[in-house]
């Protein structure tokens, strides 16, 4: 985690490498939030600098307490059973019955003469995938 260095008792500044690619952007919004006591977080200024660095400039707006803020750097949420709905976004899988046809060149291990035993890993991998 980058330095954050004070500048009084409400600001702050730090200087951060930010891998991602911002199109033309020289100036963005962030989110930021402390993982120390006293669990402050902020929604600070992002400045664009040369070979993926960015320098934040930002107030402490709100605090948390210790779970919350643990828990939001984690993004843990709580699952309940109706997440699992049709109305709220989730499909069933579809029923199948977990072999994989023998039009589908992964599923012959062998040649088809059975005189050379080859092994493709790949095939492996994907009837292990498609079973579990």
């Amino acid at each position: 985690m980058p330095k954050v260095h004070k500048i009084g008792p409400q600001r702050f500044v730090q200087l951060t490498n930010f891998p991602f690619k911002w199109g033309f952007k020289l100036i963005v919004r962030g989110w930021t939030q402390e993982l120390e006591h006293p669990f402050r977080t902020s929604t600070p200024l992002i400045v664009r600098l040369p070979r993926y660095k960015a320098l934040v400039f930002g107030k402490w707006t709100g605090t948390k307490n210790e779970e919350e803020a643990l828990s939001t750097a984690l993004g843990k949420r709580e699952v309940t059973y109706d997440d699992f709905t049709e109305e709220a976004g989730w499909t069933p899988a579809p029923d199948s019955d977990r072999e994989a046809g023998g039009n589908n060149p992964y599923s012959r291990f062998d040649l088809m003469d059975g005189a050379v035993d080859v092994h493709d890993w790949k095939a492996h991998y994907y009837l292990a995938k498609t079973t579990e």
